[in-house]
């Protein structure tokens, strides 16, 4: 019997001591990157030929990037974007914004960069809107430079003196100094993920991502600057327009409250915030947007553009292409597949941008009570007149397919 036990005593150590084996063969030389079966799917992405692209992602996964120092893996990741960016413009028509070429827009270059901002709140459909211009090639996307301020509005001094002087150093490429930005990002990588031409490098090294030079640096090879906030009000960004540097043009996005109500119960943020979850906070913005909107078109008729959300998702080509001749941006190919994916495919998810699109709009229509639709109205029929919203008289009005709840608008003095 003991001998027995024995026996087996050194058949379990000797397999277990094989298997450390074979698990230490498997992770000595890992301390690098190698792919894994997600990040391969990634790296799939990441390696599609657009455009005429040249195939640049093996030169940088061949050695290890990082064996040099971080000073050479800066250097060798710049080298990669610039080919990347000069690969995948090479058939952009730089006419549509108004220059010869690449160099025109590209501040290492001494060019300047093509920049807009997507304004609207939580809910409106800013996620796509900006995912949409984050396909154009060529494109540094700013994904919600005021996230650590947390799910509140900004409406005045002194939270907006901070807030502005973000926004005008990011779209200067000028991160030095934004500690704030970086250390809220550490913990909130979402911050950085969104802009896929930075994230592509920083998954790699993430402390990339928090370096504000690479960042400062990185950014001015990029000929398109696109950035989306959702907490700070329209008429704060008249500094912004005002700066003849920066040159900037405003998206104002704007949606039926009771959609954005209806879409913020799926939230958890939303709800212990009372800008969130209190419609009327959410309307007396669509007022001051309203009020400031007429006021920046007087001013300034080509750096604003004011959209409805239910018009871009009932005829999302159509609307996009209106928003790119607005932004001085050329069609492609790259918008026309994200637009064919995004719009007719639907993906669970609460953030997910692929929807059936012209099922969003109205969709409130089935799924809220109308008690509390009425209460969303009573809150904001000032601003539902201003931006052609009809109100529903009740519960079977609502639901009947005669109710249209959009009609013409127009933003004046």
């Amino acid at each position: 019997m003991l001998r027995r036990v024995n026996f087996y005593s050194i058949c379990f150590a000797f397999g277990l001591s094989v298997l450390l084996i074979l698990a230490g063969s498997r992770y000595a030389d890992n301390t690098y990157y190698r792919p894994s079966m997600e990040s391969g799917r990634n790296v799939r992405t990441f390696l599609k030929v657009e455009d005429g692209e040249e195939n640049y992602m093996p030169q940088l996964l061949s050695a290890d990037p990082y064996e040099n120092g971080p000073e050479e893996s800066s250097h060798k990741v710049f080298e990669v974007a610039r080919n990347n960016i000069k690969g995948r413009t090479s058939k952009y028509n730089f006419s549509y914004s108004g220059v010869h070429g690449l160099e025109d827009l590209v501040m290492e270059l001494g060019g300047k960069p093509l920049r807009s901002i997507i304004v609207s709140t939580w809910r409106s459909g800013t996620t796509f809107l900006g995912e949409v211009l984050n396909t154009i090639p060529g494109t540094f996307y700013h994904y919600e430079p005021l996230l650590n301020y947390g799910i509140v509005q900004i409406r005045g001094p002194p939270e907006s003196n901070d807030a502005l002087s973000t926004i005008k150093n990011m779209l200067k490429c000028d991160f030095y100094g934004m500690d704030t930005y970086f250390t809220y990002g550490k913990t909130h990588l979402h911050q950085f993920s969104h802009n896929k031409r930075l994230w592509d490098h920083c998954k790699y090294n993430r402390e990339l991502c928090f370096d504000a030079e690479f960042t400062s640096q990185f950014c001015k090879l990029f000929p398109f600057q696109t950035m989306k906030v959702v907490r700070l009000r329209l008429r704060l960004l008249q500094e912004i327009l005002d700066d003849k540097e920066l040159n900037v043009k405003v998206l104002l996005l704007i949606r039926d409250p009771r959609g954005v109500m209806q879409s913020r119960q799926h939230r958890d943020f939303c709800q212990p915030s009372a800008d969130c979850w209190h419609p009327e906070l959410l309307c007396a913005d669509m007022i001051n947007d309203y009020v400031a909107a007429s006021r920046i078109q007087t001013q300034y008729p080509d750096k604003l553009m004011v959209l409805r959300y239910e018009e871009l998702a009932l005829d999302p080509n159509v609307t996009t292409h209106r928003i790119l001749k607005f932004l001085r941006l050329s069609p492609t190919a790259s918008i026309d597949e994200f637009l064919q994916a995004h719009t007719n495919n639907e993906v669970a998810g609460v953030s997910s941008t692929y929807r059936v699109s012209r099922d969003v709009p109205f969709r409130w229509k089935q799924v809220l009570d109308f008690a509390y639709v009425d209460e969303i109205q009573n809150a904001c029929k000032e601003a539902m007149e201003l931006w052609g919203y009809r109100m529903a008289h009740n519960a079977t009005h609502m639901a009947s397919k005669e109710f249209y709840p959009i009609e013409n608008y127009t933003v004046t003095q």
